[in-house]
């Protein structure tokens, strides 16, 4: 018989041997102990797998699930079929949390509402950014979507870390990350969860601790990265259209979209471990800067957004070959420092 207010605690795991120790402790140590641990080992080649062993013998609330690398949608999927709890918590297998986080978030899961969000911190070092939402409250999905463009320019709807879900809600409409996603794939999830879901509890305590680490700061050369994100928008503005909540902030949210999109695409062109010569990526720098997309794009939430905006209307290839190759240089040397400006929205 399941325990009432029972929530699963999904960490999908990779190569975090440094900072799992902390992450799983802070989750073994919540004011709220109705919980269980789902550790999925995502083929880990160091000693992540032999640390989630150990924490299963120490913590009869703590199951390991050892599988071959797939990638973080797919390990978090596998967490999901696993649980058996009422809510469905995720947390990153770098990160940690506040002791008080579930028992909070399980509070304010009160009176049918199905999905609580609360805001979180950037940690790195020193370096502390707080997220707070601007919006608390309770709101019927219709309200909250209203707020969808907001949310996202917060940095608060994306993420899965922050949040508790119904499990019934995820279970009954087979809610799922999707594999193929190697971007935006959490976003996904949440317009899927969003689109089934009643009532929404916003609250304002930053309970999440989003640790920042060289391997949370260093990004993938994705050579499908444009087409990914291009699927990505189509569905994000098919969702706010069917919802009849295109209008307004929502339609800046998908345009802030297009524009971190083109952003970002141009951005991988220089990734460190990206094979292409220069005149390569001077030519996909002209292709990605002609095509249609560019002129439903907003370039203005960012400094770097902005700069990136005024050169594509000038049809400038060699200001953007200059401008990223010098911040990839950059980013190598300082990336705490770049990843900090990029959550507090000074950088993209």
């Amino acid at each position: 018989m399941a325990l009432p207010n029972l929530v699963s605690i999904i960490v999908p795991v990779y190569n975090a041997e440094k900072y799992l120790s902390r992450c799983i402790s802070s989750i073994l140590n919540q004011t709220h102990q109705l919980i269980e641990v789902i550790l999925v080992n995502d083929g880990s080649t160091d000693d992540s797998g032999v640390i989630c062993d150990r924490y299963a013998k120490w913590d009869r609330r703590v199951q390991v699930i050892h599988q071959q690398n797939a990638g973080p949608s797919v390990a978090r999927n596998t967490g999901i079929a696993a649980a058996s709890g009422d809510y469905i918590q995720f947390v990153d297998g770098d990160d940690c949390i506040d002791s008080t986080m579930t028992a909070r978030l399980v509070e304010a899961m009160k009176n049918e509402v199905q999905l609580v969000i609360c805001g979180y911190k950037m940690m790195h070092r020193r370096m502390t950014s707080a997220i707070i939402p601007s919006i608390p409250g309770v709101y019927a999905n219709a309200a909250f979507l209203k707020h969808v463009g907001e949310l996202y320019k917060n940095i608060l709807l994306p993420s899965p870390c922050n949040k508790l879900y119904d499990a019934a809600v995820i279970n009954d409409y087979n809610i799922r990350f999707d594999k193929h996603f190697t971007m935006g794939e959490d976003l996904l999830f949440n317009l899927a969860y969003l689109n089934v879901c009643d009532q929404i509890h916003i609250i304002r305590d930053t309970l999440y601790n989003y640790c920042m680490n060289h391997n949370s700061l260093t990004k993938v050369f994705k050579e499908d990265l444009m087409e990914n994100q291009q699927v990505l928008i189509g569905r994000v503005q098919d969702f706010l259209q069917r919802k009849n909540c295109y209008t307004g902030d929502n339609h800046y949210f998908l345009a802030i979209i297009q524009a971190n999109g083109i952003v970002n695409g141009l951005n991988n062109l220089f990734h460190q471990h990206s094979s292409l010569t220069p005149r390569q990526k001077k030519a996909a720098i002209a292709t990605i800067i002609s095509a249609d997309n560019v002129k439903h794009a907003h370039f203005s939430d960012t400094l770097q957004s902005r700069l990136v905006g005024s050169m594509i209307e000038r049809k400038s290839v060699n200001g953007i070959y200059l401008f990223f190759a010098v911040k990839n240089m950059l980013h190598q040397r300082l990336h705490p420092l770049f990843y900090l400006l990029k959550r507090m929205n000074l950088s993209s």
